[in-house]
């Protein structure tokens, strides 16, 4: 287990200040002035050195600095993220092999939900994986008929199928499985896709893009057809 440390601000209404860490990552809209300031940080009972600064009355530290002290990771891909399991870098992880990790996991998930709900659980069909993937990579925010049974088509598999989409901004990559499975759980019309006792199979696509994520299911019906196949 990851050792504790405490990570002590002392002074009144110290702010950890995200921008600071990152001052590309927005753009501002106004013009402040900062001052360095001399408040004093602990870590674990220990005098340590952190840069801190009074912008506008208030005191900000680089988030950036608290993860190099502390120990987890804090970076930015299209928005701050915080990892606590993983040694500060400032960057963000692999995502190429990341992703194939969580499309694994979302089928997972998903069977999951079937067996709670006395289903059986579903096969990956790679054919449906290529399909999801290749629909999720357009970044649709809302169906697509017409693309989705094309790209089923296209990839060989010769049935019928369900869908499902969720899109969502962020999350980190560690938690797009569970979200993902859990917004289609809370969705009636998407969970009555997901345990549809006439799916046999299933395929993921994710994709995740200046920290919109885009995420597919597909679900094959071996007893229906595709109007597009």
């Amino acid at each position: 287990m990851k050792a504790k440390k405490n990570l002590a601000l002392v002074a009144a209404g110290i702010v950890i200040g995200a921008f600071l860490a990152f001052p590309t990552a927005h753009a501002a809209e106004e013009l402040f002035t900062a001052v360095r300031s001399s408040h004093q940080f602990f870590l674990d009972g220990e005098k340590v050195q952190m840069e801190a600064y009074i912008i506008n009355g208030n005191n900000y530290v680089k988030l950036a600095d608290v993860g190099k002290m502390v120990g987890f990771n804090v970076y930015w891909d299209g928005a701050v993220y915080m990892d606590s399991d993983a040694p500060y870098t400032g960057k963000a992880p692999e995502a190429s092999s990341t992703l194939e990790e969580v499309r694994e996991e979302i089928a997972v998930l998903v069977n999951e939900v079937r067996r709670e709900n006395g289903l059986q659980e579903l096969t990956i069909d790679q054919r449906l994986m290529a399909a999801a993937q290749n629909c999720s990579d357009q970044k649709f925010t809302w169906h697509h008929t017409k693309e989705e049974c094309e790209a089923v088509a296209a990839s060989g598999y010769p049935y019928g199928f369900g869908s499902n989409l969720t899109v969502f901004t962020g999350a980190a990559i560690a938690d797009i499985a569970q979200r993902a499975v859990d917004n289609w759980e809370k969705s009636p019309g998407h969970f009555q896709a997901m345990t549809d006792p006439g799916a046999t199979s299933l395929g993921v696509g994710v994709t995740k893009d200046n920290g919109v994520t885009y995420c597919y299911l597909f679900l094959g019906k071996p007893k229906t057809n595709n109007p597009y196949g």
